[in-house]
């Protein structure tokens, strides 16, 4: 039996190696390819840190340059839960990819000084850059809901392949569930797509997104860091971080949308993490308020149209919101009593942290 997140357990399959971790072998990361130790404590804790600021940095930077300059070019979108309605700059989350693609090169590099090449970090970002890709041709071309699932599919292939030895997951009070080859051919594509697809739902209001997004994957961090991947959680700081630099401008009232890149990104990350450390069931569980969403907007008869047919949210004379005649998460915050934007955003915070404590003491519970 090899060792699965402490005293969790998996069996060997084949001839795969149980002391090479592929996610799973706890407080003993190590490479793919041998039984050297993937990151010494201390080569993370430089490379992550030193990551995450630069991360912090460029995401702010990047995001106060576009809140300028895209509206002058077009790449605007107007803030329709304002009075005023003001026009804002749109795919703000090109600022979130450029903070991972900078910080990810020199965490990489400084990493890779100590301990040569990091590949599970490495196959992580790549999927979530590539699906953030993705998410910058679907803001500015507007992609068919046809293409869009698969392009985020064809992003998951570097995860895919760094995980092809794996077959199952763990699920708490059941134990390890095992899928077989199906699991890096068809859980992890589709466990990418649907979380993608899921934080782009939940979205709309000031600060909402890029909120959830250091919520979660700032849990998803601390939780790598606790079941023993290091190399995950400082892949999750730097997201974190980036996340935070972008809500700076894009929190209430906000300079800069973040645009499908920006949800994108959160979501493909949340999964990416999930599966790279073993942690899919607190990822479902951090999952649950956008999966929510997604459940009550299904039962519209006319799905992912309700905004063409019944409208968006609008702003009484008061500031408080009065919600489309359709179902979703934010609609039922909103008529449970009368509530401004900015306190909707916080409500579904402190709902989105309830989940985050729930997956932090499941993880402590069950190794």
């Amino acid at each position: 039996m090899g060792d699965f997140r402490g005293n969790r357990h998996r069996p060997t399959h084949g001839n795969l190696d149980a002391s090479v971790d592929r996610g799973f072998c706890s407080r003993n990361p190590t490479l793919l390819e041998g039984d050297r130790p993937i990151s010494t404590e201390a080569a993370v804790g430089i490379a992550g840190t030193a990551a995450a600021a630069a991360a912090l940095v460029t995401s702010y930077s990047v995001a106060r340059y576009e809140s300028r300059v895209f509206p002058l070019k077009g790449i605007s979108g107007v803030d329709i839960h304002k009075p005023d309605r003001p026009v804002r700059a749109e795919m703000g989350g090109l600022a979130v990819l450029a903070a991972l693609a900078i910080a990810s090169a020199l965490y990489v590099g400084l990493d890779y000084s100590v301990d040569g090449p990091p590949v599970m970090f490495a196959a992580v970002a790549s999927t979530v850059a590539f699906v953030g890709v993705v998410g910058v041709a679907d803001d500015l071309k507007e992609l068919s809901q046809k293409y869009k699932p698969l392009l985020i599919v064809l992003a998951s292939i570097p995860l895919m392949a760094v995980l092809w030895g794996r077959d199952g997951i763990f699920v708490p009070t059941i134990g390890y569930v095992d899928f077989g080859i199906l699991y890096p051919l068809v859980a992890v594509p589709l466990a990418v797509t649907t979380s993608a697809n899921f934080s782009n739902l939940l979205a709309g209001f000031n600060g909402l997104e890029s909120g959830c997004a250091v919520i979660s994957l700032g849990t998803m961090s601390y939780l790598s860091e606790f079941t023993g991947h290091p190399v995950i959680a400082a892949f999750g700081l730097i997201l974190t971080f980036a996340y935070l630099g972008f809500l700076a401008l894009n929190w209430y009232p906000a300079k800069i949308f973040p645009g499908d890149t920006g949800t994108l990104i959160a979501g493909a990350a949340l999964a990416a993490m999930g599966l790279a450390a073993g942690l899919e069931f607190e990822a479902v569980v951090l999952s649950i308020p956008a999966a929510m969403d997604f459940a009550l907007k299904m039962m519209y008869r006319r799905p992912f149209k309700q905004r063409h047919v019944l409208g968006n949210t609008t702003v009484r004379p008061d500031g408080t919101l009065e919600p489309a005649p359709y179902p979703a998460l934010v609609h039922a915050f909103m008529r449970v009593s009368p509530i401004k934007e900015r306190d909707l955003v916080l409500s579904v915070f402190a709902m989105q942290a309830m989940f985050a404590l729930a997956a932090v003491i499941i993880t402590v519970i069950f190794g």
